[in-house]
């Protein structure tokens, strides 16, 4: 399965999300590979993986090389890194047929190897994430309960619906799942009923599980480790795998079912 973590908007822990989900994974047992689509390459660090100078996910869009090849294991997991010449791609692919699949047709020939692929794309639209979502089987929306949630909630719930209406039929939304969560916050409780009851109108899925704040996290990542071999017991751990649990990733392949379909929409929201 590849999993695309989709936000159009920066600082929700977009990156985070990824990389603590195909952890959680690795974790259970799950074979799980990340890649790194954003320029600024925040995954490949925490992942603490190496700037060969092979162009990473940049080489594999352009087909400059195999994925296969490019695959990095590291104490964090396994990952292929991000280059700044991604930041090219809008430009280098605008006049060229089929482009919005060159990262789909890069990964299959490794999807045999890996249970799960989870993509790390780039915050705002661009073509690295319409190549992540035309990839995928399912997004993930991570958000904030912050005054500019529900426009990001709309705008990458939009871009979803026009790639899966040109390119990727297929594609479903598995969850929107609300990060960075402090409970006390009397913002967090009021942008939670918000989010909440615009989810239900756009038939978007609100995931029940939490992500909650822990400096366990920053630490793992500064250590380059799994959050799971670095604090399993801490409660972003805890969360990130009862998200996995709860959108049916640690379920076999056949009995695997999404906890909510979107509805239909009738044009753009």
């Amino acid at each position: 399965m590849v999993i695309a973590i989709a936000a159009q908007k920066g600082g929700v822990s977009k990156t985070t999300t990824a990389a603590a989900i195909a952890q959680a994974l690795t974790s259970k047992g799950k074979t799980a590979l990340l890649l790194d689509l954003d320029a600024q390459g925040s995954a490949s660090l925490i992942y603490g993986a190496e700037e060969d100078g092979s162009g990473g996910t940049y080489s594999v869009i352009t087909g400059e090389a195999q994925a296969k090849d490019l695959i990095q294991t590291t104490p964090a997991g396994s990952i292929i890194p991000a280059s700044p010449l991604l930041d090219r791609l809008d430009v280098e692919l605008s006049n060229k047929p089929g482009r919005d699949s060159f990262l789909q047709a890069g990964l299959d020939p490794i999807k045999g190897m890996f249970d799960f692929i989870i993509l790390d794309t780039a915050p705002g639209l661009g073509t690295c994430l319409v190549q992540a979502l035309t990839a995928a089987d399912i997004a993930i929306i991570p958000l904030l309960c912050d005054p500019q949630a529900l426009q990001g909630l709309h705008q990458v719930a939009e871009t979803i619906d026009q790639v899966k209406r040109y390119c990727n039929p297929a594609l479903e939304i598995a969850a929107v799942v609300l990060t960075q969560y402090q409970a006390r916050a009397t913002l967090t409780r009021q942008y939670e009923e918000l989010i909440a009851e615009q989810c239900r109108e756009m038939g978007l899925y609100l995931a029940k599980t939490r992500i909650r704040r822990a400096i366990a996290l920053q630490e793992a990542q500064a250590s380059r480790e799994s959050l799971y071999s670095y604090s399993p017991s801490c409660n972003p751990a805890k969360d990130y795998m009862a998200l996995c649990e709860e959108i049916g990733l640690l379920q076999a392949p056949g009995k695997r079912r999404l906890p909510g379909k979107r509805k239909k929409q009738g044009g753009t929201l």
